[in-house]
């Protein structure tokens, strides 16, 4: 008889690498450690991710998609970076694999940016125009909260968090504010 391939393996290796990934970054992350956790072997892990690199690739790209979907989740574009810093802040080893060595293979030129998209439509719903006429607003945004994210996933000192949120807020509510400015002239 011949066997039936499991539907659910790819995402319980990629669940199971999350879990190891979420508790100790890059050096919980092994092939026997996530087979282990998976209930598989290592040799059905290398069929499915041939290198650690390419398991921590998909890895990346399922996490930057969870944080995509908290991201957008809100309700208007004050809201999208506290969302993007609160996810930074709550999943710091998740925030370092999508923005560490591999980012340009997740959220590189040519790759598909969910957040930005959503970012720019939201930007001409609030304001007016066309969507690529808030590119500078995007940039703007996005280097500021992702400063103070990469920032803030480095340490769990509170007084000094709780001071680089604030002012990485008061800095994307006045670029918001302000996003005239930033709008690109037709």
């Amino acid at each position: 008889m011949p066997r039936i391939a499991d539907k659910t393996l790819d995402d319980r290796i990629l669940r199971a690498a999350q879990h190891l990934w979420r508790s100790h970054g890059e050096t919980a992350l092994t092939i026997r450690a996530v087979a282990t956790a998976a209930g598989t072997t290592t040799t059905t892990v290398y069929k499915r991710f041939p290198s650690k690199k390419a398991l921590q690739l998909a890895l990346a790209q399922r996490v930057y998609q969870q944080m995509s979907e908290k991201v957008t989740a809100a309700k208007n574009l004050r809201q999208v970076y506290r969302n993007y810093l609160d996810f930074a802040e709550k999943h710091s080893w998740e925030y370092k694999l999508i923005f560490g060595p591999l980012w340009t293979e997740v959220i590189g030129p040519g790759q598909p940016r969910s957040v930005k998209t959503w970012l720019l439509q939201q930007s001409a719903k609030e304001f007016g125009g066309k969507p690529r006429d808030y590119e500078q607003l995007y940039q703007a945004l996005f280097l500021a909260a992702h400063g103070a994210a990469s920032l803030l996933t480095t340490t769990r000192h509170s007084r000094a968090n709780q001071e680089m949120r604030l002012n990485c807020l008061r800095v994307c509510d006045a670029l918001v504010k302000n996003s005239k400015i930033l709008r690109r002239a037709n």
